[in-house]
C-alpha cells in the first residue's frame, strides 16, 4: 500500500523514510472531524482538516482530485506544512496583528511574509559581477528599426491596379519623405492608420511574409523602400529609427540582476524552511490515509503501474 510510507518525490524533499515510523492508531470504521491522521513535530492533520480542504476542490473535480493515492500524500503534506507554519507564526505573535481570528492558511501565509521581510540578504554585487563576465552574451540587445508603412490592398482593387498605386505611392514617398504622414492619411489601407499613422515599432519582429526584410534593407532614417510585396498587399515602407545590435554594459543591467538575485536568495530561503519543517520524522495513521480514497472517491482509484513516490506541494 503506496500511502504507507507517502514519500516525497527528492525534488522538493518533502517526507523521507521516516515517514514510515509507525501507524500510530487504528482507524475507526467512521473517523469524525477530529480523528488524526498524521503528527509531525508537534503539528496534527485531522480527518477534519482534510474535509476543509477537500471543500476547496470544485465538486466536479473532487472525486478524480482524490482518486489517487499520490494526491492524498500531497494533500496531508500540503496541509501539515500549513499547520507548522501557523504554529511558528503563533509563537512569533502574528496572530495578533488581526482583530478577527486568522486561520491556519492565513498564519501560514503571514509567516511566509514575515520570513521574507526578515531575512538579511547578503551583499550580492561580487556575484552578478561574476555572472555578468560569465555569460555577457545574455545582455545583447538585438538591432531594432522602426518604420511607417503604407498598405495597398487587393481587396478593392485588382492586383494590377494595387501594384500600379504602390508605385505612385513610392515616387511620391521618394520626392518628399517628410510628407509621409499625408501618403499613410490618403492611401493607406490600414485601418489602423488613424491611431498610429502607420508606424510599426520593431518591424523586425514583423510576421508579415517580407516586410521584415524589406524594413532591415533600409539603411538611415528618413529612406524610402521600394515596392514590397507582402502577403496582405502591396506596401511602401520608410525608415523612422534604426539601433545597431549592442551589448549592454554591467552598469545598465547591475540593479536589475541584483534584483533578481535577490529574489532568487528569498525563494530559495524560504524553500530550505519549508524543507527543514518537512524532513522531520512524520508518523501516519496508513489505514485511515487509505481510507480517503473511499471517502471522496466513487470509482477504483489509480493505481500505478509501479510504486511512485508522492510529492508534496512547494511552498510559497
Amino acid at each position: 500500500m503506496h500511502l504507507n510510507c507517502l514519500r516525497a518525490h527528492r525534488r522538493v524533499l518533502a517526507l523521507t523514510g521516516a515517514f514510515c515510523l509507525s501507524a500510530f492508531a487504528a482507524a475507526s470504521e467512521s473517523p469524525d472531524a477530529a480523528t488524526v491522521i498524521a503528527r509531525q513535530a508537534g503539528a496534527t492533520v485531522t480527518m477534519g482538516d482534510v474535509d476543509a480542504f477537500a471543500q476547496r476542490v470544485p465538486p466536479e473535480r473532487r472525486t478524480p482530485f482524490f482518486n489517487s493515492q499520490q494526491r492524498i500524500a500531497m494533500t496531508i503534506n500540503t496541509i501539515m506544512l500549513q499547520k507548522q507554519l501557523a504554529a511558528i507564526a503563533r509563537t512569533q505573535g502574528l496572530d495578533k496583528a488581526s482583530e478577527k481570528p486568522m486561520s491556519d492558511q492565513e498564519l501560514a501565509e503571514a509567516e511566509v511574509a514575515h520570513f521574507k521581510e526578515t531575512l538579511k540578504v547578503p551583499d550580492l554585487g561580487e556575484l552578478a559581477r561574476e555572472r555578468y563576465i560569465a555569460s555577457p552574451e545574455k545582455y545583447d540587445v538585438p538591432e531594432t528599426f522602426d518604420v511607417q508603412h503604407i498598405l495597398i490592398t487587393t481587396t478593392t482593387r485588382s492586383d494590377a491596379d494595387a501594384k500600379a498605386l504602390a508605385a505612385t505611392v513610392e515616387t511620391e514617398a521618394r520626392k518628399n519623405p517628410s510628407d509621409f504622414d499625408a501618403l499613410v492619411e490618403k492611401y493607406s489601407d490600414d485601418a489602423d492608420k488613424s491611431k498610429d499613422h502607420g508606424l510599426v515599432k520593431n518591424a523586425g519582429g514583423r510576421r508579415v511574409k517580407g516586410f521584415a526584410e524589406a524594413a532591415r534593407a533600409l539603411a538611415k532614417p528618413g529612406d524610402i523602400s521600394p515596392v514590397v510585396e507582402t502577403s496582405v498587399g502591396y506596401q511602401v515602407l520608410k525608415l523612422v529609427a534604426k539601433e545597431p545590435k549592442r551589448r549592454k554594459s554591467f552598469e545598465e543591467v547591475r540593479d536589475s540582476m541584483l534584483e533578481t538575485m535577490k529574489q532568487e536568495f528569498i525563494a530559495r530561503a524560504v524553500q530550505n524552511q519549508a524543507d527543514q519543517l518537512r524532513n522531520q520524522p512524520i508518523d501516519v495513521n496508513s489505514d485511515l490515509a487509505d481510507s480517503l480514497l473511499k471517502r471522496y472517491a466513487t470509482t477504483s482509484p489509480e493505481k500505478p503501474a509501479t510504486p511512485a513516490p508522492a510529492g508534496a506541494a512547494k511552498a510559497r
